[in-house]
C-alpha cells in the first residue's frame, strides 16, 4: 500500500517537472530497491513472489513507460494491481481455496458456520474488486490526472469502506437467515 501511494503521488507531483522517461526510470529504481529489501527471503517459490510482486510490476511498468513514452502506461500500475486482486478472488472461488478463510484461521479458531460465511464472502469481494477495476479503467482512460489521483489514493478506500459495511450487513442477514 505504501508503495502504491508513493507511486501515485510521485506521478501527480513529478509530471510537471520530469519527463515520462525520467519518471519511468525512477520507478524502475524504486521497484529494484524495494525488491532488495526482500532478498533475505529469496527463493524461487510463491511466497517470495508474493512479497515482491508489486515491486516487479513497478519495474515492468517503469520499463514499458520508458519504451512507450506514455503517461497512460505510468498510470496503469494501480489498475494492474486491482486486476490481480480480482483474479485472486475469482481463482479462490473457482478452486475453492479460500485465502480469506485460511488467513483468518491463522489467528482465530472458526466453527463450521463461520467458515461457510467466509467462503460466501469471496463472492462479495469478487463483485467489489470488479467494481474497483471498472472504476480504475474509467479513471485511467476518461478522467483527468487529478481525478485519477483522487480515486487511486482516496476513492478506492471509500469503496473499500462501503464494501466492508456491506459485508457487515450481509453477515447479519446471513446469520439471521442461514444459521
Amino acid at each position: 500500500m505504501i508503495l502504491v501511494l508513493i507511486y501515485i503521488l510521485t506521478i501527480f507531483f513529478a509530471r510537471d517537472y520530469f519527463s515520462i522517461k525520467e519518471i519511468g526510470l525512477f520507478f524502475i529504481l524504486l521497484g529494484s530497491v524495494w525488491s532488495l529489501f526482500f532478498l533475505k527471503y529469496f527463493a524461487l517459490n510463491l511466497a517470495f513472489l508474493k512479497k515482491v510482486f508489486q515491486a516487479i510490476i513497478l519495474v515492468l511498468v517503469g520499463l514499458f513507460s520508458i519504451l512507450q513514452n506514455d503517461m497512460l502506461v505510468l498510470k496503469s500500475f494501480p489498475l494492474i494491481l486491482s486486476v490481480l486482486f480480482f483474479f485472486a478472488f475469482v481463482y479462490a472461488e473457482v478452486s475453492q481455496e479460500y485465502f480469506l478463510l485460511e488467513t483468518i484461521k491463522k489467528v482465530k479458531t472458526l466453527d463450521a458456520k463461520e467458515e461457510n460465511y467466509l467462503k460466501k464472502t469471496h463472492l462479495i469481494w469478487i463483485v467489489v474488486t470488479a467494481i474497483n477495476v471498472s472504476f480504475h479503467l474509467y479513471f485511467l482512460f476518461y478522467a483527468s490526472l487529478e481525478q485519477w489521483t483522487f480515486y487511486t489514493t482516496i476513492g478506492w478506500y471509500i469503496l473499500l469502506a462501503c464494501a466492508i459495511l456491506f459485508q457487515i450487513l450481509f453477515r447479519n442477514f446471513y446469520e439471521k437467515n442461514f444459521s
